[in-house]
């Protein structure tokens, strides 16, 4: 195949390729199937000739050897009819050799001598050859006689049955032929259509792909869900690209906060006059410049290393380590590493919600969503209000909650949020990358559950964590 061909003619191609194919198994079965018919008729047409020719020769000895030859020439003379329909002649040969025609089918061209009947019993492919008889020899007093049937017109007979049943297989073979190639080219429409997609999405840049919309496919049949299969594909790729030029631009913009601090705060400190300075004043002045750079530096640091824990979580590539984790006891912990905050932010962190439930997982993992979940309600929480902690068991799995009476999350603003970097308007004024709920969202994915987010704007949000697995519920605290 061409290697500038496209994915369209490549897919056309392969369906001209599969129907000639096709049509070449149809064409040899067609031949097989007409040669094998063509025999049966042959082979049927010579059985046919034999036992009408011994039926005849039997009748004919009867008056023969219960008569005379006078009475056997008598009927062949006056009834020809019978002979001259099944093209047989009958020939005299007396005593002495000589052969003399008596009825029948006028055969001009019949052999002179006695001997040459005797080599006239065919086979049935003989009906093909240039001499298709058949001879019977009926013994007579004195005379002997013979019946020669001639296949010629028996010949003519098959020539045209087997025309009329080439006729009428290559007719069937043609219309197979049409319904098989429509066959094919409405089963194989929808990938037609994917091909052409595809080659419609080769050709275009990452910016034209995020600002048009992907070509819709053909639905219907396994192909079609093929497709569809396809379709969303490309519409995640297309997210995906999406998502990675957002992320790129708020890696740019984030980390272009602490590099433009560090570049200022180097700058500032490299045109200081310090001739004027003392010593003391220079250390001083130095150090505060490094301690600027260092924390700047920092940040940039921590941010890049938050985003290669979710893709390594995202990719798997830190094993599991499980272990039988009490869930309410991990819960109870990490709201006492908070007990502190919460006292100097006026916030109440309820814990009453907690049940005793005893299930295998991994603990670190566990105890960092946790962690980015109380500390996301604590720090939009204003001062008044209470964080609260729930766990339990549901017959099919472990669950556990944090709730807050925050600024809550805008519905078309929930779907987002898990995303990498994203941050809502009114929550920028908050210390933060936006990474601690991706991070959370690549983990329970990781322990192969699912995050569950309810939130009214103004009111609050609850974030609800299910974990698959046979767990084992003990009795409350």
């Amino acid at each position: 195949m061409s290697s500038d061909m496209n994915a369209e003619q490549a897919s056309r191609s392969a369906q001209r390729a599969l129907f000639q194919r096709f049509l070449l198994t149809l064409l040899i079965c067609f031949i097989f199937l007409n040669a094998v018919m063509v025999f049966i008729l042959t082979y049927l047409l010579d059985y046919q000739e034999r036992k009408l020719l011994s039926s005849l020769g039997q009748e004919y000895q009867r008056i023969l050897t219960f008569e005379s030859d006078t009475k056997l020439e008598h009927v062949v003379i006056n009834n020809p009819n019978r002979l001259i329909e099944n093209a047989i002649s009958v020939v005299r040969a007396d005593s002495s050799g000589e052969l003399e025609w008596l009825s029948g089918a006028d055969r001009p061209d019949l052999p002179e001598t006695v001997s040459a009947y005797q080599s006239m019993n065919r086979r049935w492919y003989h009906l093909f050859s240039h001499a298709p008889y058949l001879s019977l020899k009926l013994d007579g007093k004195p005379s002997q006689y013979w019946l020669i049937m001639d296949g010629t017109p028996r010949r003519t007979q098959l020539f045209v049955q087997g025309t009329g049943l080439f006729v009428a297989l290559a007719a069937m073979v043609g219309l197979i032929a049409l319904i098989v190639w429509r066959l094919l080219s409405r089963t194989l429409s929808p990938l037609h259509s994917l091909a052409k997609g595809v080659d419609q999405v080769r050709g275009w840049s990452l910016d034209v792909m995020l600002e048009t919309d992907l070509p819709e496919l053909e639905s219907g049949g396994p192909l079609g869900q093929l497709s569809q299969s396809v379709q969303q594909v490309l519409n995640r790729l297309k997210e995906t690209v999406r998502g990675m030029d957002q992320t790129v631009d708020a890696i740019a913009h984030d980390v272009r906060t602490p590099l433009s601090r560090m570049i200022l705060t180097t700058e500032a400190a490299l045109s200081r006059d310090t001739a004027k300075l003392q010593p003391e004043q220079i250390e001083a002045s130095l150090r505060s410049a490094l301690s600027d750079c260092a924390e700047s530096a920092q940040q940039a640091n921590q941010m890049l290393t938050t985003l290669m824990r979710i893709h390594d979580e995202q990719v798997g590539r830190h094993v599991l380590e499980t272990q039988p984790i009490e869930l309410a006891q991990l819960l109870s912990e990490v709201a006492a590493w908070y007990e502190e905050v919460a006292e100097d932010a006026e916030i109440r962190l309820d814990t009453d919600g907690l049940e005793a439930v005893t299930f295998i997982s991994d603990a670190k993992r566990l105890i960092q969503i946790v962690v980015n979940l109380v500390d996301n309600s604590m720090k939009y929480s204003p001062a008044g209000t209470e964080v609260q902690l729930a766990c339990g068991y549901d017959g099919t799995g472990v669950w556990f909650s944090v709730t807050d009476q925050g600024m809550g999350i805008a519905p078309e603003h929930q779907a987002l949020i898990f995303r990498r970097l994203y941050r809502v308007e009114g929550s920028r004024h908050q210390p933060g990358y936006g990474l601690g709920l991706a991070m959370v969202s690549a983990m329970v994915n990781t322990l192969q559950g699912r995050i569950e987010l309810n939130s009214v704007l103004g009111e609050g949000s609850r974030f609800t964590i299910r974990l698959p697995g046979t767990m084992t519920q003990t009795s409350d605290r």
